[in-house]
């Protein structure tokens, strides 16, 4: 009786579509995972490519003050440093300061 039970279309119906219900599941879940693998790796060659440009922009500006420390270890570099900061002059030297022109007042 239960093998012919087990042979009756309804049976054999409702075992093929479990079957595929959990084949369908095991699918999503796999698409799932991979679907997120692939955003976590696009988002990790975002974060990559910012830190490129980062180290790149610290290694132009380690550059240039490498090249402005060098130039104040010199008396040469580093007097017209000191003038224009400090506002201080030589003998015989003169300043000039530009002002820009006051705008006009409308009453």
């Amino acid at each position: 009786m239960i093998v012919r039970l087990a042979r009756h279309p309804l049976v054999r119906s409702t075992r093929r579509f479990a079957a595929l219900a959990v084949g369908s599941v095991f699918m999503l879940l796999v698409a799932a995972q991979f679907a997120r693998v692939v955003g976590t790796d696009l988002k990790l060659e975002s974060d990559l490519r910012q830190t490129r440009t980062q180290i790149a922009a610290y290694e132009r500006r380690d550059v240039r003050l490498r090249r402005r420390i060098a130039r104040l270890r010199t008396a040469r570099g580093a007097i017209p440093e000191i003038h224009e900061r400090l506002r201080m002059l030589a003998p015989n030297e003169r300043m000039v300061l530009v002002e820009p022109r006051p705008s006009p007042t409308v009453h």
